[in-house]
């Protein structure tokens, strides 16, 4: 009997996927390291990262309920205020807006190194046709309001407010890397402006820089720097830049509410002026890729934010637990509101980091990347 033919080259199956953890490993690996670190600088400083049994004592439990209610509301409008950055690309479905952006936060918080920011743009492409160099575009925009948001408040907590005397270095250091953060975010927004304005310009430079190495390389560079110019369209327009900035206004606001509820429970002596700088420094501290979970880098920004006007006995105390209750019901908002549209969509993590239905979303209709 004969045996069958080799099949050619062209009929040899496809090598099968990478399995979850072999695509992630290595970052998985430098994340906890650098998660570690971030923790150990905690621990370090004074702050417990698992308090006490009894320092559990004091807490005002009615505050945990009320606490959680108020981060629903806020994550529902940091997720609600995309609808108007997406505008002008695609009229995207108010459901379809918040599941997006709910399974983007959730894969930002639980993948290694901010991999998860991936998620909205390939998702967005994938259901809505959206490009994902557009999708990174309205990304950009958040990113650099919410920056210019935050590090405002730094700032502004920094010439306000009071501060105590502190050895702790990263407290002393504070206050440069604040301002630089409100200079950098202030720049970026003016970045954006200009280079909407300049579109055209910006697009043909691109070409021709890129292209002196390869003309294909610079036509689709070119085509990417359109289309995420396609993500920040919204800012030509009023009514929509005045609706994203109201309502991002509204999600900071609520987010600084819910830090001044939840430190009153745990019996943490802070002002709501107290509660906008521990968010701002929070939020740029959160910024530095690190581990699964934002651990590490978010226990070290609260508790650097609040040597800044405590005394570090109070801070490895009440402090510690304010921290501890905040990560965990934090964590738990955002797994459970990612994780419910994931799989309502047919959708597993490993599918935000290039499975299948996610390399089509990230693919034109000719097969090249859109």
């Amino acid at each position: 009997m004969s045996s069958a033919p080799a099949p050619s080259p062209d009929e040899a199956p496809p090598s099968p996927p990478r399995s979850f953890l072999r695509r992630i490993g290595p970052k998985l690996v430098l994340s906890i390291a650098l998660g570690a670190l971030f923790a150990w600088l905690a621990e370090r400083g004074g702050v417990p990262l698992l308090p006490a049994g009894d320092a559990f004592d004091a807490v005002a439990w009615w505050t945990i309920p009320a606490y959680t209610g108020c981060l629903l509301v806020t994550h529902t409008l940091r997720a609600t205020r995309w609808r108007f950055l997406v505008r002008p690309i695609r009229e995207v479905p108010l459901k379809e807006v918040i599941a997006l952006n709910w399974i983007g936060f959730f894969a930002i918080f639980a993948l290694p190194l901010r991999l998860g920011e991936m998620a909205r743009p390939a998702l967005s492409k994938l259901r809505h046709g959206i490009t994902v160099s557009a999708g990174f575009g309205t990304i950009a925009v958040e990113r650099v309001v919410d920056g210019l948001i935050t590090s405002g408040c730094v700032a502004w907590a920094l010439f306000a407010l009071p501060r105590v005397p502190s050895d702790d270095r990263m407290v002393q250091a504070l206050p440069f890397y604040g301002y630089l953060a409100l200079t950098v975010f202030a720049g970026a927004f003016i970045a954006l402006g200009l280079f909407l304005w300049q579109r055209s310009l910006a697009v043909r430079l691109t070409e021709w820089g890129f292209g002196l190495v390869s003309k294909r390389l610079g036509k689709l560079i070119a085509e990417k720097v359109d289309g995420v110019a396609d993500g920040i369209r919204s800012l030509s327009s009023p009514s929509l830049t005045g609706g994203f900035l109201f309502e991002s206004l509204l999600y900071w606001g609520t987010n600084a509410l819910g830090m001044w509820l939840l430190a009153y429970g745990c019996g943490l002596p802070l002002t709501f002026g107290h509660a906008i700088a521990v968010m701002g420094v929070l939020a740029i501290g959160i910024l530095l890729p690190t581990g699964p979970g934002l651990f590490g880098n978010f226990q070290l920004a609260i508790s650097v934010a609040l040597k800044m006007y405590f005394a570090e006995t109070l801070i490895g105390d009440a402090g510690a637990v304010y921290i501890f209750l905040m990560y965990v019901i934090q964590a738990g908002v955002i797994v459970f509101t990612g994780v419910v549209p994931l799989y309502a969509m047919h959708l597993r993590l490993g599918d935000l980091l290039g499975a299948e239905a996610i390399r089509q979303g990230l693919r034109g209709a000719d097969g090249e990347p859109a």
